[in-house]
């Protein structure tokens, strides 16, 4: 279908059509110079040149809408619908509240049949909404249902309905299988189960599906099962898992990236049949928008799912105003930001096309939207063209743009050519021995001529520096220098292969879980990844876990889990201390060691003594010890004298031990609010020229909020003002949705959190009591009452420890061998507590050159010189069988000199004491000393064995030496040749 166009013509071409059931004049060629005049036909009555969507985008993706069977018998409706969509989502028909309601009787597929086949029949792409869902979904599952009760009632009710549409006249392309099941802003992405909306939270609105099979089972398994049971039943459908709010954070978007990735791999196992075809085949992001969006979020949010592998689709778009109501209409000035929103939207879709199937509006009209009093939708109520379909129509044109941005073609660095392919962000590995990268324009290849272009590159650090966990990076920008805002930036990362440790997760299903993530592979590398579990009262090894993975290609990264076999229960947990680590194929520890001690948390909210940008925290009033909580509480009466309570935010009571929170265990969604700068139209003295930062307060939260509203006050002029996050507030009001702080005192970590609007000199501090909070205030100083205000933030942090390992799995003794020298025989006793017949192996580089078996927990390694290289790495690595039990490093050095010295004692008679030393130097500085003591006569002439040294020592006198040195070998074959021949 995507035949992807790439030039900015194929846009325009795609505008000069007429359709005869829509009354138009052809469009002519829109300059992109022309945009004021594309904004002025848009915004004047007599605009008729309007074009179909579908049509202009029909080399991208398809364009879709929902349908009710209403819109069936609205003609002129329906025809508009046929005129700019190809594809169909039904807005209710398909949910279950209106399908199968009730569990105890007969589904109702009439309604819906009858509307899917006749848009079937017009040629509309049609997607199932929604199988299984919290909301709508009143009937499913049955209260008090169990875990098998449970996973009886999804397949019935997803086998009956997917396998319905399945076959016959209104057979559905698409479903989305299961819809809205993670919270928004989990604080450990990667665990995706405990990310997903539970049983126990949040708090409004949670998964009764989890809560049901956690009734005996895992609660998140209905998400494998709801995709496996639409598998069954619709074989031929493409299955969507689709969700709202992830363009706030990464956070949840790598969430659900996580959960489909390993259902995605669970299903490949299980399932060898299905021949790679995944069972999560789409990820759909809802694209409930307003005009605060940051599309950089959002460009990050389709990197991530890009990665899975998955088709996308942006399936309920709008972009609704701030601060609009029925009665208060968005102006012009809104419009065409609502528009440059909607152009920079489908030109980061374009960017994204070749992942990107499917972009849907959510209502075909501003009247036919649930978020209506936002006008979100690119036309108005009479289905007339708005600002903002002028700027879908022609992205480019709109936002000024002569000509598509220029893109390079390639880049290379060490050797290796990096094609760009649409790509802006690239991890290239730089080589350990390597501290300090040379990239520059030079290595950057376009295909423009050089008088059309600009290519400009910054490093960070600007010396190119490189070192552990601290990449350099290259802004790459390319620009034309006709017109510079016209460009392409690309960034790319260049470090050293990192290994980072994610959070640790004890599941039910697959055991207790460490996982790891590698970054900028050096494509040679082997991982060996081990969990070793050590008893805390005599620090011996309880359980060893090991799994090899073999290198990722070069440049890339991964994520890899190794896992016991079953959960360890908590209690166990407690008695027992885990190393976690990553070694090479030549048994070198990667990075060192996360050490876990299960009776210390190492995660946890603590107090914080600073405030940045786009960090999540929990607001505790210092006061009366809650937490602000985004839950509407109709009266919160203001202490300090002030009797006329308002309604407010809840407050949630803490507990907190030396700075950290400690209660509750479970830290609710509605009580964490991201804190993102922010500038107040009307900031009276809090500047920042003054020292001020502005900040807003976002809850993400699961409730009935889709777009996330911001913390504000309402207009009161008296002491207490009420607060709000249920609904927006204009651009030009937010002087009540930014917040400043009088300072974060340093020893108790208190501050006031207050908002200003300065032409009315009204000033609020966010004031928290055991009722709840509201503002608090007035005309009044803020000093007056800032004090009866205080609060303090708490942050989540992680507080790990490490370990710098020679050895992992059981205790193995080489002593007193602590080395091994380089080119020399060497014998290595082992000593540990294994198993009769258990194989110690001595790897050179990974490759076996030497073992010994184990018998009454001793064994002797010999190995030759010829084996012992001082530039390799060595391990004594112990097997039983197959079994890995445990390694230890064994350290190997060179000689860089040896010095002989010799002393004569004189002792009774014609006899003497000769002590002969020799003082090997090795390359790390170190030294060790051999010794020999002989008796000899007064005067001797001879060659001793010192150590692995053949000595020659001629002694003059009683108590002299005339010579000593050690005999070269070829000394020694010579002499041996002499007493051959005589």
């Amino acid at each position: 279908m995507k035949k992807k166009a790439r030039n900015l013509l194929t846009y325009f071409l795609a505008l000069v059509f007429t359709l005869s059931s829509f009354p138009v004049t052809a469009l002519p060629v829109i300059k992109a110079s022309a945009a004021e005049g594309v904004n002025e036909k848009a915004s004047s009555n007599s605009a008729t040149e309007v074009v179909s969507l579908k049509e202009v985008y029909k080399d991208y993706f398809l364009i879709g809408n929902t349908i009710s069977p209403g819109d069936l018998t609205d003609t002129a409706k329906y025809d508009f619908m046929k005129f700019h969509y190809n594809a169909l989502t039904p807005e209710n028909a398909t949910k279950p509240d209106s399908i199968w309601s009730n569990p105890t009787r007969d589904p109702s597929f009439t309604s819906a049949d009858n509307m899917l086949t006749k848009v079937k029949a017009d040629g509309f792409y049609t997607i199932g909404h929604a199988l299984a869902w919290h909301n709508q979904s009143a009937g499913w599952p049955q209260s008090g249902q169990n875990y098998t009760e449970a996973r009886a009632s999804l397949k019935r009710y997803i086998s009956t309905i997917a396998g319905h549409y399945s076959e016959g006249p209104y057979k559905l392309n698409t479903w989305d299988v299961v819809n809205e099941a993670m919270r928004d802003n989990p604080e450990n992405p990667t665990d995706w189960r405990n990310a997903l909306r539970s049983g126990i939270q949040p708090t409004e609105r949670p998964s009764r599906w989890f809560e049901a099979y956690a009734n005996g089972g895992n609660g998140w398994d209905y998400i494998y099962d709801a995709f496996l049971f639409a598998r069954e039943a619709a074989p031929n459908a493409i299955l969507y898992y689709n969700d709202f709010n992830d363009e706030e954070l990464p956070n949840k978007a790598i969430a659900i990236a996580s959960m489909v990735n390993e259902l995605n791999e669970r299903y490949a196992n299980e399932h060898p049949k299905a021949n790679g075809r995944k069972l999560i085949e789409g990820i759909g992001i809802q694209g409930h928008y307003n005009l605060r969006l940051k599309v950089d979020n959002l460009d990050e949010v389709l990197k991530i799912y890009s990665e899975t592998g998955c088709e996308i689709s942006i399936t309920e778009l709008d972009v609704q105003f701030n601060g609009t109501s029925a009665d208060v209409p968005p102006n012009e000035t809104q419009l065409k930001e609502q528009a440059k929103l909607y152009a920079k939207l489908f030109m980061l879709y374009k960017k994204y096309s070749n992942n990107i199937e499917r972009v849907t509006f959510w209502g075909v009209s501003d009247n036919n939207s649930w978020r209506r009093t936002g006008y979100p939708l690119p036309f108005d109520s009479s289905r007339t063209p708005k600002e903002g379909y002028w700027a879908i129509i022609n992205p480019e044109a709109y936002l000024g743009l002569d000509d598509l941005p220029p893109k390079l073609t390639s880049f290379d660095f060490a050797g290796d050519v990096f094609n760009v392919a649409g790509k802006t962000e690239f991890d290239v590995n730089v080589p350990k021995d390597v501290s300090k990268i040379d990239f520059s324009a030079a290595n950057i290849a376009h295909e423009y001529p050089d008088d059309d272009v600009d290519v400009s590159v910054k490093l960070n650090p600007a010396s190119g520096t490189v070192s552990a966990e601290k990449p350099a990076v290259a802004t790459v920008k390319i620009a034309r220098k006709d017109s510079p805002k016209i460009s392409t930036t690309y960034t790319v990362n260049f470090g050293h292969m990192t290994a980072e440790w994610e959070k640790d997760q004890n599941y039910k299903d697959t055991g207790y879980r460490s996982t790891v993530k590698i970054r900028f592979s050096d494509g040679e590398t082997k991982f060996k990844l081990f969990q070793e579990f050590y008893n805390r009262d005599d620090g011996k090894l309880a359980m060893l876990n090991s799994k090899e993975i073999q290198p990722l290609p070069k440049h890339t990264g991964g994520t890899f889990s190794i896992n016991t076999d079953s959960s360890i229960d908590d209690d166990h947990l407690k008695t027992l201390t885990l190393k976690k680590s990553l070694w090479n194929q030549k048994w070198t520890p990667i990075n060192p060691a996360r050490v876990t001690d299960f009776t210390v948390p190492e995660n946890f909210w603590r107090m914080a003594k600073t405030i940045e940008s786009g960090k999540t925290y929990i607001v505790v009033s210092a006061n009366s010890g809650v937490a602000l909580t985004n839950r509407n509480v109709t009266s919160v009466p203001a202490t300090g004298g002030v009797t006329n309570a308002k309604r407010g935010l809840a407050g949630t009571p803490v507990t907190i031990v030396d700075d950290v929170i400690v209660a509750p265990k479970l830290i609710q969604d509605n009580m964490r609010f991201i804190f993102n700068e922010s500038t107040s139209p009307d900031p009276g003295p809090y500047t920042s020229a003054n020292g001020y930062t502005g900040y807003n307060m976002l809850s993400l939260v699961h409730g009935g909020l889709v777009a996330p509203s911001i913390l504000w006050r309402d207009l009161s002029s008296d002491m207490t003002a009420s607060l709000r996050t249920d609904t927006t507030i204009g651009d030009n009001a937010l002087d009540r949705a930014v917040w400043f702080n009088t300072g974060i005192d340093p020893d108790t970590g208190e501050t006031t959190l207050f908002s200003h609007t300065g032409s009315s000199n009204y000033t609020y501090a966010l004031h928290g009591n055991e009722n709840g909070f509201v503002g608090q205030g007035g005309t009044d100083p803020l000093e007056d009452y800032a004090a009866d205000s205080r609060v303090k933030l708490y942050e989540y942090v992680s507080n790990y420890s490490y370990e710098d390992l020679t050895s992992l799995g059981v205790e193995i003794s080489h002593s007193p061998v602590e080395r091994i020298v380089s080119e020399r025989n060497a014998n290595i006793p082992l000593t540990a507590d294994v198993p009769d017949g258990s194989k110690a192996v001595l790897k050179k580089d990974g490759v076996s050159v030497a073992s010994a078996t184990f018998a009454n927990g001793k064994a002797m390694i010999s190995v030759k010189g010829s084996d012992v290289d001082g530039g390799a790495n060595y391990a004594v690595v112990v097997y039983d069988g197959s079994e890995l039990l445990g390694a230890v490093i064994l350290p190997v050095v060179t000689v860089v000199n040896a010095t002989p010295k010799a002393t004569v004692e004189k002792l009774n008679g014609n006899q003497n004491k000769l002590t002969i030393t020799v003082t090997e130097v090795y390359a790390d500085d170190s030294k060790e000393a051999y010794t020999k003591e002989v008796l000899i006569r007064n005067n001797a002439a001879d060659v001793y064995q010192v150590g692995p040294y053949k000595v020659y020592v001629d002694t003059k006198g009683n108590n002299k030496i005339h010579k000593c040195y050690i005999v070269k070998e070829a000394e020694q074959q010579e002499a041996a040749q002499q007493t051959s021949v005589q």
